[in-house]
């Protein structure tokens, strides 16, 4: 890929607000999220659960449950194209071709009774009105492609372990190689050894067909070894954003620092990890100020009115935070 290419912004998110309904209650999701990503960079969405990253996912492709969505707002611009504003036609023609999805379960994402040549050949023939044979030969060659030999290939997902269903659904994202690749915690269910192996496996791919990637993920680890840039979401919000050395070398927000210090350090000799204490806010609930206030060790009383104005501190590097952490002061 020609670095001209690799410098030209074709996906961006503008001032997505995602809201649920939950009985009688209105559930804040994502609250004002905004990013760009160039072609063949790679992204990494980080925080606890219930942050709103998978949310964010799912907005991309819209599909997020109908009946359960009171609120969808923004833009999610592809190539230019706001997707929110694309008939089913022209979405159809985007899903599992130009952006795909890796689903962060992969007992629930494949259909137990349909063979795995056949789930991955589906989405094939949709999108490139080919033979069944044809498409079956690409599910073979994606299978090999992931590690899995094709004489597999005629099997059912309960035939297979946890660590090559994971291979299945990466290989049905990637048959039809598309530009971009959301992969929603890929590895959470699977044990270290086989983490491994699939993260080596979602990079070399992601080099070698030249895709884009959203890592959605609460492991700073896995960023650290596969990501460009990485952005932090705390309630809802990008709280922290940049490229991967300004977030990792120089985290200035409470929370980022926070989730660094609760790391394991093996040059280090301590009894008990540094937790963030306290838990994340109810997301029915409307606060004034500061999300992360209640839980902040540098929380001051401007953080009670703090409207989330931006401030940025490089080119790169952006936080959403009224009281930031100085150079080396630490949690």
């Amino acid at each position: 890929m020609s670095e001209k290419t690799k410098n030209s912004a074709f996906f961006s998110i503008r001032d997505l607000n995602v809201q649920y309904k939950s009985g009688e209650q209105t559930v804040y999701a994502v609250n004002g999220v905004s990013f760009d990503l160039k072609a063949g960079e790679t992204l990494g969405l980080v925080g606890e659960t219930g942050a709103g990253k998978t949310t964010i996912a799912k907005s991309i492709l819209r599909i997020l449950p109908e009946h359960a969505v009171k609120r969808m707002d923004g833009e999610v611009l592809y190539e230019g194209q706001d997707i929110f504003k694309m008939n089913d036609t022209e979405l159809r023609k985007i899903r599992g071709h130009q952006i795909s999805m890796i689903f962060q379960d992969p007992m629930t994402a494949l259909n137990p009774v349909k063979r795995v040549n056949e789930q991955i050949a589906e989405g094939y023939i949709q999108h490139h009105n080919c033979s069944k044979a044809e498409a079956e030969r690409r599910a073979e060659e994606m299978l090999e492609l992931v590690g899995i030999s094709a004489d597999r290939a005629g099997e059912y997902p309960h035939q297979f372990s946890g660590g090559m269903k994971q291979r299945v659904v990466i290989a049905m994202a990637l048959a039809c190689s598309p530009k971009l690749l959301i992969a929603d915690e890929p590895t959470t269910a699977l044990d270290v050894t086989i983490q491994a192996q699939v993260l080596d496996l979602i990079k070399r791919l992601r080099d070698e067909l030249g895709t884009s990637m959203i890592l959605i993920t609460h492991d700073l680890g896995v960023v650290a070894g596969i990501c460009d840039k990485v952005a932090v979401i705390y309630a809802g919000r990008i709280i922290e954003s940049g490229t991967k050395a300004d977030v990792f070398k120089h985290p200035t927000h409470p929370y980022t620092i926070g989730l660094f210090g609760a790391l394991p350090d093996l040059k280090k000799d301590v009894e008990r990890l540094s937790p963030i204490e306290g838990l994340p806010p109810d997301p029915t609930q409307v606060t004034e100020g500061c999300a992360f206030y209640p839980r902040c060790a540098h929380r001051c009383d401007k953080c009670k009115q703090y409207q989330y104005e931006p401030t940025q501190l490089s080119d790169t590097h952006a936080i959403l935070c009224c009281n930031p952490v100085k150079e080396g002061a630490g949690a």
